[in-house]
């Protein structure tokens, strides 16, 4: 139907962008939103990223923040201490409510600007919670794919 040329002038004609996109794991999801504060309502620098890892005892480079967040998480698994990584998480996106909540205070025409990221922020605090949840429902040998 398509040549490859063409395919190749637009990528997006092609199924291997969209098989791309089915093959994401959860867990890609999960770093994807945590990257992007579109999503999360948080912007996470590789300094709070590499904060994170010290606090459970990982020494990590500076690089690229979705992969510093994978090795952090398969540490932590490693290492038994992913419910220590997912608390400090959430203390990190309480942090940053708290200075939403500031902003807001100080300059109350910011509200409905500030209100979308604070909602989106405790979006992902649910979903980091549930997280934490289903620690405790799952066999601690338990690996999500992509993982290990």
């Amino acid at each position: 139907m398509f040549k490859d040329e063409d395919l190749m002038k637009n990528p997006f004609q092609s199924n291997t962008k969209f098989m791309q996109y089915q093959e994401q794991s959860e867990f890609d999801k999960i770093l994807a939103i945590l990257t992007t504060p579109s999503k999360s309502g948080i912007y996470i620098s590789r300094y709070d990223i590499k904060d994170l890892a010290n606090a459970i005892g990982m020494d990590i480079g500076i690089r690229e923040r979705k992969e510093m967040l994978k090795d952090i998480f398969i540490y932590a698994k490693q290492m038994d201490k992913l419910k220590d990584m997912l608390d400090y998480i959430i203390n990190f996106i309480d942090y940053r409510i708290t200075q939403y909540n500031d902003i807001v205070s100080e300059f109350p025409h910011s509200k409905d600007f500030m209100d979308l990221w604070i909602k989106k922020a405790q979006r992902l605090k649910s979903l980091i919670e549930n997280m934490k949840k289903e620690l405790d429902i799952y066999p601690k040998d338990f690996l999500p794919p992509n993982m290990g």
